[in-house]
């Protein structure tokens, strides 16, 4: 997720199907700069919560914003679940620990 302290710079916008139905929630697909490289940015919007997530991504251009929005909105769900229920119980894995 991008922070919302980075500094990137907006390159441009890339265009996409805002009416097509994997794309609801993108409110915008960008490719921004920092520090001279260069990743894409999908703006998504949960239509359940209206929360606006910021997602960081170097997959192609070709693939839909609502396809990587969903997966990476999945991904962080999962990633903060498991890390509230590790809180939670006060467990403690290694670091070289794998699933």
């Amino acid at each position: 997720m991008l922070k919302e302290n980075s500094i990137a710079t907006l390159v441009e916008s890339i265009p996409f199907d805002s009416r097509h139905e994997i794309n609801t929630g993108v409110e915008a697909y960008s490719v921004y700069e920092n520090k001279g490289i260069k990743f894409n940015v999908v703006d998504y919007r949960d239509p359940e919560t209206g929360k606006l997530y910021r997602f960081v991504t170097t997959l192609p251009m070709t693939i839909n914003p609502g396809a990587i929005a969903m997966l990476y909105f999945k991904r962080w769900t999962i990633e903060k679940t498991f890390n509230n229920t590790k809180s939670n119980f006060k467990l403690k894995f290694p670091n070289n620990y794998l699933w």
